[in-house]
């Protein structure tokens, strides 16, 4: 049965890319599969959808930079090249698009201080007057460890609820979430759809087989239930295989977690049926 998940009625939309997807087998910036990606976010662009597009890399763009092999880098080390790669990621991801992309530098403390998230918030509304693309990274050169947000999973489901979204798609290497660890576990099969208050599906998630991502499949539960919470539903999809593409026919590309029925967009008992039934 088809999974009619009505995708058409989605509006704001957060695009979650890894650094995995940005710097595949630890190279510098590659367009494998940012460039598919970026017909997708134009694509919706041109659907009349509101994109913003929180993207990581900017450490490992630093890294291959300076064609460094030590992986083990220290917190100085890594806002540093945080501060070389910032640039590299936002002129990668420039050269896909035509209109201008703005880059937006956010930290924990500025999501939760009222005064500069609203900040937040309107510069958000004034690039989508203006039609540019927001660019949303974690704010590494200032950040301490204990602030981080991890990977930029929490980050772009912080984003979400910041700017009103729809919906967060979180790009992963993977499918999504699966019942057991898939690179360990050739029979472990993929969750196909989750519960509003499911957090059960915290403990089938683990932490990254990536030595250039951060989070792993637990951040990226983590802030999809985040998100949920706030009524946003979430996709957990791989970036790889272009697997978001299939939400223009209407099908679950990947894990799709469903927000607490608050929110107008949340899905409708016949999104949740199908999703079942699939």
């Amino acid at each position: 049965m088809m999974n009619n998940i009505n995708f058409d009625r989605y509006q704001t939309i957060i695009i979650k890319v890894g650094s995995a997807l940005i710097a595949p087998d630890a190279r510098a910036c590659s367009a494998e599969y940012c460039l598919p990606i970026a017909n997708f976010i134009k694509q919706c662009r041109n659907a009349g959808k509101d994109i913003i597009l929180v993207s990581s890399g900017a450490v490992a763009a630093g890294f291959n930079q300076l064609g460094l092999t030590e992986h083990q880098l220290n917190l100085e080390q890594k806002q540093a090249l945080a501060a070389i790669g910032q640039s590299i990621v936002i002129r990668h991801w420039q050269r896909f698009f035509d209109q201008d992309v703005a880059q937006v530098l956010l930290t924990t403390d500025d999501i939760n201080n009222p005064t500069r998230a609203l900040n937040a918030k309107k510069t958000f509304a004034q690039l989508k007057r203006f039609g540019a693309l927001p660019i949303v990274n974690e704010n590494d050169t200032v950040v301490t460890e204990e602030l981080k947000f991890g990977d930029n999973d929490m980050l772009a489901a912080q984003v979400a609820i910041l700017t009103d979204a729809d919906l967060l798609i979180i790009c992963s290497d993977v499918d999504g979430l699966y019942d057991d660890n898939p690179y360990l576990n050739p029979k472990a099969k993929l969750i196909e759809f989750i519960e509003p208050n499911d957090t059960r599906c915290q403990t089938y998630a683990h932490g990254s087989h990536n030595p250039r991502s951060m989070g792993g499949m637990l951040s990226k539960v983590q802030a999809a239930l985040t998100a949920n919470n706030n009524g946003i539903n979430c996709i957990i999809c791989n970036g790889k295989t272009e697997a978001y593409s299939q939400l223009w026919m209407n099908h679950n590309p990947g894990s799709w977690f469903l927000g607490k029925p608050q929110r107008q967009v949340s899905a409708t008992p016949s999104d949740k049926a199908s999703l079942s039934e699939a």
